[in-house]
């Protein structure tokens, strides 16, 4: 295997690292937040700043995976 293909590879690897955990990073935001609305009563003015954290990682994941498809369709056509 030649120097380049083995640093495609660990882009790659690397790449679908931060995606997993980007997502599960997500998940778990997701759950303490609904967790949070649940413990104070429902959605309040107070608690309504948390909703951001899965927001921001979803969209991380997004570009994460919009990222990689980009790279692979790229390495594909050289």
């Amino acid at each position: 295997m030649n120097q380049k293909n083995k640093k495609n590879n660990n882009m790659r690897g690397v790449s679908l690292f931060m995606e997993k955990f980007w997502l599960a990073l997500a998940i778990a935001s997701f759950v303490v937040v609904v967790y949070i609305f649940i413990s104070d009563g429902g959605f309040t003015r107070e608690n309504a700043q948390y909703i951001v954290f899965p927001l921001l990682a979803g969209l991380m994941y997004g570009f994460r995976t919009y990222v990689r498809k980009r790279m692979e369709k790229n390495q594909d056509s050289e």
